[in-house]
């Protein structure tokens, strides 16, 4: 009878820590702290071999949260709305978008200033990858 309590108080001691832990609210804090504001920098296409041209980029994240177990970040890229998808499966979140023209852009959180990815254009014709590089400002 003694052991079947332990048990018990074990089982419910466990289960409040559960319940009490704001484990959720902490990882949305962090990541809201890491991704909220507003990033700029630019995408890198090749033009012809040897030459590139870039194209000025800006996101501002105005928000993050937890919606059916999926982190989501809202905001505006450019002048459009946008809504971000966040993967924190890996060791560091990834964002991924699709812009108003229809490109997927896959940005990984490099360290808590520098988010690095790209942006893929399909077209009929092709399918190109485009280097993109944003920096968090103050």
């Amino acid at each position: 009878m003694r052991r079947e309590t332990r048990i018990g108080w074990v089982l419910l001691v466990a289960v409040a820590i559960g319940l009490f832990t704001p484990a959720a609210g902490v990882a949305q804090t962090d990541l809201a702290k890491a991704l909220v504001g507003t990033w700029r920098g630019e995408l890198v296409a090749r033009v012809k071999r040897g030459s590139e041209a870039t194209t000025a980029l800006a996101l501002r994240i105005t928000s993050v949260k937890q919606e059916n177990g999926r982190w989501i970040a809202e905001g505006r890229f450019g002048p459009n709305p946008v809504k971000i998808d966040i993967d924190t499966s890996g060791a560091k979140p990834s964002l991924r978008w699709t812009g108003a023209a229809g490109a997927k852009y896959d940005l990984n959180l490099l360290d808590e200033r520098n988010l690095v990815g790209t942006a893929t254009l399909t077209t009929e014709q092709a399918h190109r990858d485009r280097t993109v590089k944003l920096e968090k400002q103050q």
